[in-house]
């Protein structure tokens, strides 16, 4: 995980040339990791160029460079000259606050404008929505929705896995975009798993939902309570999941009642963000039974472990091997 404050010197660094070679790296990695963070980057690399043109002075004007900004914008004229690099640290750390100051205002102008992003990195999130809705977020998580929200619609977009207890509006449907799925509803409760590389589930908790893909070319697939349904080939399709910690993450619940251990294992994996490697894949047709309120890792290896007669040996931070 990048820090901001941290990007946003290695762009001011590289735009004086003072950048190291590590550093680069650094940054083209963060580059690469999201379209976002590339349109982030122009934004300051232009408002640099449009700061170079004022008078070289200790206080950049922030006010007067935004105007010449929306100036050019308004113009539409391209060509900006690069501004001179300064090597006094003071100058660069002044010329940063200008910048950053100035090109958050044209990234909001460049994203559309009015958005509303809400993340959960390390920790869970519950959030309320203007709406009255309430929305709890997994960790590695994200929901943003734009201006007039709730006045003119009420549509928000997810990334990784949300619960969405939903305030009923028939007049205004409430619609979850995620990934290559669109989930429409008047007013329910439901569970949404779109995280990237993996399959889109969801488990309707109360009430009825509209489940379909994007750009997919059947009805919407209608859940109610107690059901749930995956996108496969950009289609909505009805499964039988019958898997009772959908909502352990939300709930601080886990629950197993004869279940073999490798269905076990996927489960606790994706809790707590571990992995697991097996030595003799018979252990994994073994069955538990369990209940953990508010588990800690090392509660349930110990349980799980003392029950199955198996042993967990940790082989680097977050990895296990599981062995007789």
């Amino acid at each position: 995980m990048f820090n901001n404050d941290h990007i946003d010197a290695l762009i001011a660094r590289e735009i004086e040339g003072e950048i190291t070679a590590a550093e680069r790296a650094e940054l083209e990695a963060w580059l690469q990791a999201d379209e976002a963070n590339r349109e982030y980057y122009d934004a300051l690399r232009e408002t640099w160029d449009l700061a170079g043109e004022a008078p070289d002075a200790p206080e950049p004007d922030v006010m007067l460079n935004w105007q010449r900004f929306r100036q050019k914008m308004d113009a539409q004229v391209i060509p900006m000259r690069t501004a001179t690099a300064r090597k006094s640290w003071w100058r660069l750390a002044a010329a940063a606050v200008a910048i950053i100051a100035v090109a958050g205002l044209a990234f909001t102008l460049f994203s559309g404008g009015g958005a509303t992003v809400i993340t959960a990195e390390a920790d869970k999130k519950e959030i309320t929505l203007p709406d009255g809705s309430r929305v709890f977020l997994n960790r590695n998580s994200q929901i943003s929705y734009q201006k007039g929200f709730a006045a003119s619609h009420r549509k928000v977009e997810l990334e990784g896995e949300a619960f969405f207890d939903v305030v009923p509006d028939a007049a205004n449907p409430f619609i979850v975009s995620a990934g290559a799925s669109r989930t429409q509803v008047l007013g329910t409760s439901f569970v949404i798993k779109a995280y990237e590389h993996k399959t889109i589930q969801l488990n309707v908790v109360t009430g009825k939902v509209a489940f379909s893909g994007q750009q997919g070319h059947k009805d919407p697939l209608v859940l109610t309570a107690g059901n749930a349904a995956i996108l496969q080939n950009r289609e909505p399709r009805r499964i039988q999941d019958g898997d009772p910690n959908f909502m352990a993450w939300k709930e601080n619940r886990l629950h197993f009642s004869n279940i073999p251990l490798n269905n076990t294992l996927s489960t606790v994996e994706e809790y707590f963000s571990v992995r697991f490697i097996v030595d003799d894949p018979s252990i994994l047709t073994l069955t538990y039974t369990g209940t953990f309120d508010h588990p800690t890792l090392r509660e349930v290896l110990d349980v799980i472990g003392t029950a199955a007669h198996v042993t967990f040996t940790e082989e680097e931070k977050g990895v296990y091997r599981i062995s007789r």
